[in-house]
Formats: C-alpha cells, structure tokens, sequence
C-alpha cells in the first residue's frame, strides 16, 4: 500500500512499512504457561506432608469407669500413598493407602480384611476404608465404610481426625462422627 491511497478494503493506509507484533503472539502463550506452572506450585504447597509419629489426646469422659485408650499414630507419607500405623494398648496395625486412586488392601485392628484408598483435597487428607462382612454365619452381608478426614494445624502440631463409619444398607447413622485429636511427638 502507499500512502495517503485508499485500499480495497475501505481504509487508508498510512504506515510506511509493515508492522508485525511478534511480542504481543507470544505474551498470551507465555501468561498462560506461567499460569500452569504457579497453579501447580500451588496445588504441590498446598499438599501437607503429614509424616510423623502423634499421640492421642485423651478425651475427658465424665465417667471414671471409662479407661482412656493410650494410641501412638505413625504416619510414613510418599507422593504414591499413605502408611498409617495405629498402636493401641500396645498392639501395632498397619494399613497403606493408595494416593494415586488404586485400591489398597485395609485391615481393621480385628483382622477384617477390605479396600482401602486416600486422595487430598486441598490441605485436608481424605481416607476411606470399606469392609464387607457377614457378622452371621447365615446371615447377609454387611458393607461398612469408614470415612476419615485429616488436618494439621498450622503450626504442625496438631493433627485432627474427624471419623465416619458409614452402613450404605442402612437409612440412618448408627454411630454419630466424633473427632479424635493427636499431638505431634
């Protein structure tokens, strides 16, 4: 075009030579890059490691015929999963879950053997363990979920256990969430 000449178009051209704005293609896909990578350092600070032995805070019953449950919790945490081990009275149990969405096998402190698997949300823990059981040797099976969600104080001191056993044939709740709460040793 030359100008001061009127285009095909409708407009007038004024510039000299041609301009291309190299810089202004790029910038998006540079935003956009730096986007990803500063949500995906987010997300990776925002997954606490929860690693660590804890002892549970006893509970103040008001009745003195209930004896207070001594149990060491050590956590052994990897990108890939979680190993939870539970000592009560003296007596170790261990169960490993998944992070990676497979399903682990879980066992309860009375050899009950299920699946099991976690997964974070946010700075939370998820863990999620079912059983499938016939307590009659006739009787029908019986499917119990237990539901666990995980938070560490920020100072990492606490640790804070909010706990769901769930019965997915039944209507109702048969034993009400409670929270048990653990100070890192």
């Amino acid at each position: 075009m030359h100008e001061g000449r009127d285009s095909d178009r409708g407009f007038i051209a004024t510039a000299s030579k041609p301009v291309i704005h190299v810089a202004a293609m790029v910038r998006p896909h540079a935003f956009v890059l730096m986007l990803l990578l500063s949500s995906m350092v987010a997300n990776a600070a925002e997954t606490p490691d929860f690693s660590g032995s804890y002892t549970l805070t006893p509970a103040k019953h008001p009745s003195k015929s209930v004896k207070a449950v001594a149990e060491i919790l050590t956590v052994v945490q990897t990108a890939k999963s979680i190993a939870v081990t539970r000592t009560a009275d003296g007596k170790p149990y261990t169960n490993t879950f998944p992070l990676d969405g497979a399903e682990g096998i879980y066992y309860t402190e009375t050899q009950m053997k299920g699946t099991c698997k976690g997964h974070f949300k946010g700075n939370e823990l998820f863990l999620d363990a079912i059983i499938v059981t016939r307590p009659l040797e006739n009787g029908p099976t019986v499917i119990i979920h237990f539901k666990e969600r995980w938070q560490l104080s920020p100072d990492l001191k606490t640790l804070k256990i909010h706990e769901e056993v769930e019965n997915p044939q039944l209507s109702f709740s048969a034993i009400e969430p409670w929270t048990n709460v653990y100070t890192r040793n």
